[in-house]
């Protein structure tokens, strides 16, 4: 069958526009017919990168970066949309680098392997690295010479300029003088040795008598050594005296003393009693702390509405007096409870300083609001503990009650345990 002249024209501009696709995206660095896998790297500045840039795995192009925009938060992060056209698993943990290709500037997004035995899917993010650029490195190279060479600079200034002071009419009119001035020391100093020669020469005899003296002394002490014989007997009596006094008796009083406070601080130190268990059991000092706090809570409670616990009645003097539902300390299982802490309309890191002290903070967004509380906790009087302890910091904080997910009153919570 013979084609005629408009279908031949029609198949001619088909395969010309297929070719101009296939053309226009192979400029782009696109193989239509190869299919590619997307992935998304996230940077703060891209450094120059543009779509259609090579994408290497070790040195092999396996793809290439195409499409750059910013992120749709409006934080001025930008978005590298990367294809893949080469099925070599990424696992996760692998991070895309932009780097210097050559000394020109040219860009290159280098992946570098995670070491995880999971695998990255399709359209997810990679981690984002980013290379100081050739002249960058060339800067931070040559910067520490450059110092010490401009410190080499101003010592041989200095050395310069001390030398030319020194090297002056004044200067050197400076060091004559003290030359001639090292001279007369010198002059003086032999001087004095003469004098010092002399002066020896002439105390010989009153050296002499000195010395006669020390001999007479010592013949005195020999001749007294019988004298000094009972002054060391009488000491040694006195000494005897001393040891029959009762001080041994004393000293076993003070030790048994000290043998009974060492039991009784033993007896402390190992929690055997109140007093122990104050100073070893945190726990007890909490709940007493707690119960003084519940009973300061429960009289005002009594005093602004005395009609929640006792009923009067003119003739029926039998009523039944009602007290406040006790907290229990463990509720029903589908019954669970949080501290929140505050609200905000913007996002604050879970790593903020402000949850210092906090173990666990989670954030959840409701409208235009974002709410930040403890963790669920299914005792009533721990969470009344961990509401106490973060007033101080967070004046706002509320306690909320759930069954089930949905959020309740306390006064229902409570209710419903009591049924």
């Amino acid at each position: 069958m013979k084609l005629k002249k408009t279908s031949k024209i029609g198949i001619l501009v088909v395969l010309c526009l297929t070719l101009l696709i296939w053309g226009i995206n192979f400029l782009k660095g696109r193989d239509i017919f190869r299919t590619e896998k997307v992935f998304y790297a996230r940077y703060k500045n891209v450094g120059g990168l543009t779509a259609t840039t090579l994408v290497t795995l070790n040195g092999l192009k396996i793809g290439y970066v195409r499409e750059i925009y910013f992120a749709e938060d409006l934080s001025g992060d930008l978005i590298v949309k990367v294809a893949l056209h080469n099925n070599f698993p990424l696992p996760v943990g692998t991070s895309a680098q932009i780097s210097s290709s050559d000394l020109l500037g040219s860009k290159v997004v280098k992946l570098n392997l995670g070491k995880s035995s999971k695998l990255l899917q399709p359209n997810d993010t990679l981690a984002s690295q980013m290379d100081a650029d050739i002249m960058q490195q060339v800067n931070e190279q040559i910067a520490p010479i450059k110092a010490k060479a401009e410190r080499l600079i101003e010592n041989l200034d200095s050395i310069v300029s001390t030398a030319s002071k020194i090297m002056n009419n004044e200067s050197q009119q400076h060091i004559t003088e003290s030359i001639r001035h090292l001279h007369n020391t010198m002059t003086n100093i032999e001087n004095i040795t003469g004098n010092l020669n002399e002066v020896i020469s002439d105390q010989k005899r009153g050296l002499s008598t000195s010395m006669s003296n020390i001999s007479e002394i010592t013949g005195n002490l020999k001749n007294n050594s019988g004298k000094i014989g009972q002054i060391i007997n009488n000491f040694t009596v006195f000494s005897d005296s001393l040891t029959k006094l009762e001080i041994n008796k004393t000293v076993g009083h003070i030790n048994s003393s000290v043998a009974d406070l060492n039991r009784i601080l033993s007896k402390i130190d190992t929690a055997n009693g109140t007093l122990g268990l104050l100073i070893k059991d945190p726990g007890l000092y909490q709940n007493l702390n707690y119960s003084t706090e519940n009973l300061n809570r429960l009289l005002v409670d009594f005093r602004l509405n005395p009609k929640r616990y006792v009923h009067f009645a003119a003739i029926d003097l039998g009523r039944k007096i009602n007290t406040i539902t006790p907290e229990d300390t463990q509720l029903s299982d589908n019954i669970t409870f949080k501290v929140q802490l505050f609200s905000s309309p913007t996002p604050v890191s879970l790593t903020s300083p402000v949850f210092k002290g906090i173990d666990q903070v989670f954030e959840s967004k409701s409208g235009h609001l974002y709410y930040y509380t403890t963790a669920e906790e299914l005792s009533y009087s721990k969470v009344r503990i961990i509401l106490n302890k973060v007033q101080d910091a967070f004046p706002e904080a509320l306690l909320k009650c759930y069954k089930k997910g949905k959020e309740i009153s306390l006064k229902k919570a409570l209710k419903l345990n009591k049924n």
